[in-house]
C-alpha cells in the first residue's frame, strides 16, 4: 500500500469547467463578478478604510491556497523571513498579516483533510517531540519571578511554534520541500539586493520601503553604515542570510534548469555581498563555519569547485576597505589577548554572558523564568562591573539564555529537540538518496550545513526573531517525514513489481 494517498475528483459527465467553452456566458460571468467585487470593496474602504485592502489579496492567497497549498507555504516562508508583518505595522501602521496568514493556512490544512482526506504524514513523530518541548517551556513559567512577563513570553514562543507546525503539516511532497527552500534563497535574495543596492548607491535616507535598514557604528574615529535590512539588528540580519548560502550554493552546483542555476548564483552573490556589509564579526564567522560544513558533507565536481572559487575572488572585489578591521578585532578574543579587550561590544557582551551564567549558578534547576533574564541583569551586571550601560540588556548567546531562563531541564529539553532534528535531516538525506532523489538529497545536505550554521551563531546571538528559527525547524522536521515516505513508496513499489 502507497504511503501518500493521491486521491482524484471523479469525472462528471456532460459538466465541463473549461473557459473556452463556456464562450460568452464566461466573460459575462467574470465581467459581472469584477463589477461586483469593485463595488464590495469600494464599499468597505469606505466603510472600515484602507484596511480593507488588505482582504484583497487575502481572499486570493485563501483561494490559491486551497487550489495549490505550495503557494501560501511559500508565502508564509517569505513572510517571516523578511519579516514582512513587522515591517508593514512598524513603517505603515497596518495590523499584523502574519497571524491571519497563519490562521488561514491552518484552515486550509483542515480543508484539504476533511475534504480531501490528506493526513499528516508521520506526525506521530513531530507532534510528541514539540509537545514534550512546549511542556518545558510552560514549567519554566513557575519559577519565574514576574510571572506575567514570563506568560507573555511563552505565549510568543507557542505562536512561533504554531508557525513551525503549519510548515510541517504543508510540506508533504517532495515538491513543497524544493518550493519551500527556494523560498528561503528568493527571500534572502530580495532583501539583500535591496541592501547592497542601498548601501553601494549610499541612499541611506531611503528606507526602502522598511527594507532598507541600518546602523551607524563609530569605532576609532571611523564611521560605517552596517546593514540591518528589515531587521533591527546586522548580526541577526547575517545570521539570516548565512542560511541561504549554502542552500544557493547547492542550486548551483545540482540544478537541472539553467534559469534556475543563474538565479541561485545571483543569490549567492548579493547574499554574500550583504553578509559583509553588516560588519558582523559572528556572521563572518558563522559563513566560515557553514561552507564547512558543507564541504565536509559534499564535495563538489571539479568544475562547479572551480566557478565556486571564481565568484569567491570576484566578490572581494565588493569587501569595504573597513571590514578586514574590523574582523581582525576578533583576534582581541584569543588567550593572548584576552586581557586586554578594549572592544565594548566585546565588554558589553562579556557582562551580558557572565550575568546569564550567574543567574544559571544560582538557579541551577528551572532558571529564573522565561522572559525573566532582563528583569536581573542590572543587578547582576553592577557586580560584574564590565558594563557601564544601565539599561536591561538581554544575553548574547541563546544557549546562555536557556540556562539563565530554563536551567539544566530547559537546556537538555532543547538540545534533545535539535538532535532529533539535526538527525532527521541526515535521515532525509540518505532515504532520498536509497529513493534515487539525489537532488533533493543534496538539497537536505545543504539544509544541514545551513541549520549548524545558524545554531553556531547561537553562540554569539540570543533567541530574537524566533519565528524565523521555528520555520527552519518545520521544513527540517517536513523534509525528514517526506523523505521517509518516499523511501516507504519505493520499497512497496520493489515488493510489489510495479
Amino acid at each position: 500500500m502507497s504511503t501518500i494517498n493521491h486521491i482524484q475528483r471523479p469525472h462528471r459527465p456532460g459538466v465541463s469547467f473549461s473557459p473556452r467553452e463556456w464562450g460568452p456566458t464566461f466573460t459575462l460571468t467574470m465581467v459581472a463578478l469584477t463589477i461586483a467585487a469593485g463595488v464590495v470593496i469600494a464599499i468597505a474602504v469606505h466603510v472600515v478604510g484602507l484596511y480593507a485592502l488588505l482582504a484583497v489579496p487575502g481572499a486570493f492567497l485563501f483561494v490559491a491556497a486551497i487550489i495549490k497549498p505550495d503557494l501560501g507555504l511559500m508565502a508564509f516562508i517569505a513572510i517571516t523571513h523578511t519579516q514582512l508583518s513587522n515591517v508593514l505595522i512598524k513603517h505603515y501602521g497596518l495590523p499584523s498579516i502574519a497571524q491571519p496568514l497563519a490562521a488561514l493556512l491552518g484552515i486550509v490544512i483542515i480543508l484539504r483533510i476533511t475534504i480531501h482526506g490528506e493526513r499528516p504524514l508521520n506526525w506521530g513523530f513531530a507532534a510528541p517531540l514539540l509537545a514534550f518541548y512546549v511542556t518545558a517551556l510552560y514549567l519554566s513559567l513557575f519559577a519565574a519571578s514576574d510571572y506575567p512577563t514570563a506568560l507573555e513570553t511563552f505565549i510568543g514562543v507557542v505562536k512561533d511554534i504554531l508557525g513551525g507546525v503549519i510548515v510541517i503539516l504543508l510540506i508533504q511532497r517532495a515538491p513543497s520541500l524544493r518550493r519551500a527552500l527556494w523560498s528561503i534563497i528568493l527571500a534572502a535574495a530580495f532583501m539583500s539586493t535591496i541592501s547592497a543596492f542601498q548601501y553601494l548607491t549610499g541612499t541611506f535616507n531611503d528606507a526602502y520601503g522598511g527594507f532598507g535598514g541600518w546602523v551607524a557604528e563609530y569605532a576609532d574615529s571611523i564611521g560605517r553604515h552596517r546593514l540591518t535590512g528589515p531587521y533591527s539588528n546586522p548580526n541577526a540580519y547575517a545570521q539570516v542570510l548565512v542560511i541561504a548560502i549554502p542552500l544557493a550554493l547547492d542550486r548551483l552546483w545540482h540544478e537541472r534548469k539553467t534559469w534556475l542555476r543563474l538565479l541561485a548564483t545571483y543569490a549567492l552573490i548579493v547574499c554574500t555581498v550583504t553578509i559583509f556589509l553588516t560588519f558582523s564579526r559572528g556572521g563572518f564567522l558563522n559563513l566560515l563555519a557553514t561552507l564547512a560544513v558543507l564541504f565536509l558533507q559534499h564535495r563538489p565536481r571539479l568544475f562547479s569547485l572551480a566557478v565556486t572559487l571564481a565568484l569567491a575572488v570576484g566578490l572581494l572585489q565588493f569587501v569595504p576597505p573597513t571590514y578586514f578591521e574590523r574582523i581582525s578585532t576578533l583576534f582581541q578574543l584569543t588567550p593572548a589577548h584576552s586581557s586586554v579587550v578594549t572592544d565594548p561590544s566585546f565588554r558589553g557582551r562579556l557582562s551580558e554572558n557572565t550575568a546569564a551564567w550567574l543567574m544559571f549558578r544560582d538557579h541551577p534547576l528551572t532558571g529564573v523564568g522565561l522572559g525573566n533574564y532582563r528583569l536581573h541583569y542590572l543587578d547582576y551586571s553592577r557586580r560584574i562591573g564590565l558594563d557601564p550601560r544601565r539599561k536591561a540588556r538581554s544575553p548574547a548567546s541563546l544557549y546562555l539564555e536557556i540556562l539563565a531562563e530554563q536551567g539544566i531541564f530547559g537546556i537538555i529539553t532543547f538540545t534533545l529537540l535539535m538532535f532529533f532534528v539535526f538527525r532527521g535531516i541526515r535521515e532525509a538525506a540518505q532515504r532520498f538518496a536509497a529513493s534515487g532523489m539525489r537532488d533533493e538529497a543534496n538539497m537536505c545536505l545543504a539544509l544541514f550545513a545551513g541549520l549548524a550554521g545558524y545554531m553556531l551563531a547561537a553562540v554569539v546571538k540570543n533567541s530574537a526573531y524566533a519565528n524565523m528559527f521555528w520555520v527552519l525547524i518545520g521544513v527540517a522536521l517536513g523534509a525528514s517525514q517526506v523523505a521517509r515516505a518516499h523511501l516507504l513508496n519505493t520499497r512497496d513499489s520493489l515488493a510489489t513489481g510495479e
